[in-house]
Formats: structure tokens, sequence, C-alpha cells
């Protein structure tokens, strides 16, 4: 069994293909798929999204590259919706820091940290975006003494940078930029790292595989990801497989 931890099925690439789609994945064993919001205007439709495909669950945040459409209100917006989420509602996010998003990085600050709040308040894990802002983030965790952990999306670096989210309770979402051979640092991490600290993700339709043909990242591509990081690593694949199933529930499921 596997899940997809963090998969944009909400974008419009995906829209006349989904059933299909979802049955594809079921048949790979990819049995569930969470998708983050990345701005307000998004909420609705992935929660309605998720209401109606029993294999998709959510989180809900601000994204910093999608900060040009934010308004003042939208984090009591976000504060209302939170307080009535469902069941499928898994954590917070996707939100964090992004050197090369247009927004003023005091404003990603402000929705950051204001998001972090209301994780903590909520009791919900949280999906870190981190581009360049490493030391940063890990500054304002520490600072707001968060306590809820969750998912650094899309882990590219080093293990002594890992082992700093590690040490404050996130996991590493793994990807397919660890089926690029130059990818060597992120390996090389991900070699040392207790199997304990990964989830495996796609983020489709974004961050494609190394030699992807299509145009479009697919959560099908999820079972790939998984055999890369099975080379990486000593353990079978049905103890690493089975140890990721298990640190997904830990983090959306406590």
């Amino acid at each position: 069994m596997f899940i997809d931890s963090h998969c944009h099925l909400d974008f419009p690439c995906f829209a006349a293909q989904l059933d299909a789609l979802l049955a594809q994945l079921q048949a790979k064993q990819i049995t569930q798929v969470i998708i983050p919001a990345t701005q307000r205007s998004s909420w609705k439709a992935i929660q309605a999204l998720c209401a109606t495909h029993t294999p998709c669950y959510y989180g809900l945040g601000i994204h910093p590259h999608f900060l040009d459409s934010f308004e003042p209100d939208d984090l009591l917006a976000l504060e209302q919706l939170l307080s009535h989420r469902d069941k499928k509602c898994l954590a917070l996010g996707e939100m964090g820091l992004d050197k090369y998003a247009s927004a003023d990085m005091q404003l990603q600050e402000r929705v950051f940290t204001r998001q972090l709040q209301l994780a903590e308040k909520f009791t919900l894990p949280v999906i870190l975006h981190v581009v360049k802002k490493q030391s940063r983030v890990l500054e304002i965790l520490k600072t707001q003494r968060f306590t809820q952990g969750g998912v650094y999306h899309a882990f590219s670096g080093s293990y002594e940078v890992a082992l700093e989210f590690i040490k404050l309770g996130f996991k590493l979402g793994i990807g397919g930029v660890i089926t690029y051979p130059n990818a060597t640092k992120t390996q090389q991490a991900i070699r040392r790292l207790p199997i304990e600290s990964f989830l495996l993700e796609t983020d489709a339709p974004d961050m494609p595989l190394y030699l992807q043909q299509e145009a479009c990242n697919s959560p099908l591509n999820l079972t790939t990801i998984f055999e890369s990081l099975c080379l990486l690593r000593n353990e079978s694949k049905a103890c690493l497989a089975a140890q990721i199933a298990k640190n997904t529930a830990t983090i959306f499921l406590k």
C-alpha cells in the first residue's frame, strides 16, 4: 500500500481524467492521495473533490507563490474554515518561505507564522514549502515553539539540514528529485537518515522525474519514486513500504 502525501489532483490538467486516474492508482496499490491547497480560491473545490472521492484527503493553506492574490481577511477565512473542517482535512498547508517567490519576504513570513499558529491551535501538522530558506524556517519554527510537526515537502538538501527538521517532529517528503543522477547530496543524505524519516510524494503535476517525456507529472509515478528510494536503502522493499506507510500515518492520522 502506498500513499501519495503531496499531489495537486485539483489542478485543471487532471479534471477530465480524474476517475480513470484514481482507478489506475488503486490498481497500483496507491490507495490514498493527500491534496495540499495553495490559495483561498482553491479551498472549497478541494473539499468538494475529497468529499466525492474516497481515496482523497486534503490540507488547507496559503502557498508563498500565491501571495499575489492574498487579501487581509484570507487568514481569518482560513481559521473559520478550519474550525468547521471535516475528517478529511489532515493538515495545514502547503505553506512556507521561498526565496524565488515574487511576494515580499516580510509578507511571506507573516502569513507563514500565522498559519503555524493556526496549526498549533487546531492541532494539525503542516506541509512545508521551503526553497533556499531552510535556516529561516527553522528559526521561525523554534521561535514559535511549534509542536505539531509535519512534512518538509520536496526535500532536497543535506543530511545535517534534514536532521534539524527531524528534531522538530518533521518527516521528509521524498519525490522525483532522487531520480536525477546529479542529486548526489540529497541521495547521500537519504542513505544515512533513519527509515522513520520518509514519506513518498509526487507533487504532480509538478516535480517531473528524470527523463520524463510527459508534460505533466502523474501520481502514478509514485511507484517509480519508491523503486528509486529502494536503490538508496538497505532494507527490503516490503520493510521500506510498510515503514513509509507507518510514517505517513504518524504525521497525518495522529
